[in-house]
């Protein structure tokens, strides 16, 4: 019996720390991408809904950087405590390959399954490109543009590539060019042909690839079989973009896909974590409002080892179980 009264003892502790905890105001770093990406609306989305939910006097703190490989670092490093990543750079993060090369086991997930991104390639429909594969064999002189390094546009677009036989040094010595920035410069490169050739990362209702395809003549770059058999041995999905996703895209693109991440470290405290979860779980019309690329969130699950990549939260994680969602 005094065994038990000391257990319940501690319980109670625990539980009134964890409170306390919860009611303190809490100042977070939400790290998305740059201003005209889907990231960064859907940071803004999310940060007007935690500011309510979190305890009084809180603030969360929109940041336009660094993309889905870049993200997770500094998340890895506490810099920003959470921000959005990728089920796929989760995973290279997680056993330290790819674009990472040690293993940051202090990474957590909060939310998994938010959308649908595509790798997708975006000629100038004047190129007359039918596949990437052309650009090696015809020595194509390629403007092509990217978002910056640290993102997993670029770095997926440099792994695309290389499944072709082509790196950045190739483009160069055929009289093209590389450049990485952010979308705001990018549509109005292509819109003024600066830019032959885009490869980024993209969702549904994109804004900057909707303006792209509305007012530039492109073409979607399907990819064939063994290149996307390729790609998903490093861990991306086979995934097909469905005709129509954007204007001007009358066919089905194949390509690999991955959903974003809502993600943190172990450092967070467990009651955070748990708001977090349950904010972005409970408030899917909101986030649809803020942005359309959201629709496909499906928050039961939101927790699933192959749309998270990561191990859960122990908030996170507490907030599934109480649902009735994680058993």
């Amino acid at each position: 019996m005094r065994r038990m009264i000391v257990s319940w003892t501690v319980a109670a502790a625990l539980a009134a720390a964890g409170s306390a905890m919860a009611q303190q105001p809490v100042t977070l770093a939400f790290a998305t991408l740059s201003q005209g990406t889907a990231w960064y609306v859907y940071g803004a989305t999310m940060a007007e809904l935690l500011r309510k939910a979190l305890p009084p006097g809180s603030n969360v703190d929109v940041k336009p950087f660094s993309g889905g490989i870049g993200n997770v670092k500094l998340v890895a490093k506490n810099e920003t405590p959470i921000g959005f990543s990728f089920s796929v750079s989760n995973r290279w993060a997680h056993d330290g390959r790819e674009a990472y090369d040690a293993r940051l086991e202090n990474l957590r997930g909060l939310v998994g399954g938010l959308d649908t991104y595509y790798l997708v390639a975006i000629a100038q429909r004047k190129l007359g490109l039918t596949s990437l594969r052309e650009i090696k064999d015809k020595r194509l002189p390629v403007k092509l543009y990217s978002l910056p390094v640290g993102s997993i546009g670029e770095f997926g677009g440099r792994q695309l590539l290389h499944e072709y036989g082509v790196s950045y040094a190739d483009l160069k010595g055929w009289g093209g060019s590389t450049t990485h920035v952010g979308f705001n410069v990018i549509v109005d490169a292509m819109r003024d042909g600066r830019a032959d050739l885009l490869i980024a990362v993209v969702t549904p209702k994109h804004p900057s690839i909707t303006e792209i395809a509305t007012f530039t003549d492109v073409k979607f770059v399907p990819l064939e079989p063994e290149r996307v058999k390729g790609l998903t041995a490093l861990g991306y999905q086979p995934a097909t973009m469905p005709a129509d996703t954007f204007k001007n895209q009358p066919e089905p693109i194949q390509t690999v896909g991955f959903p974003t991440v809502l993600i943190t470290n172990a450092a967070l405290p467990e009651p955070v974590a748990y708001t977090i979860t349950k904010t972005i779980c409970e408030n899917k019309e909101a986030l649809v409002r803020g942005h359309a690329g959201l629709a496909a969130f499906e928050p039961r699950d939101a927790w699933k080892p192959d749309v998270v990549g990561l191990p859960l939260h122990p908030g996170a994680e507490r907030f599934y179980r109480e649902k009735g969602w994680l058993r």
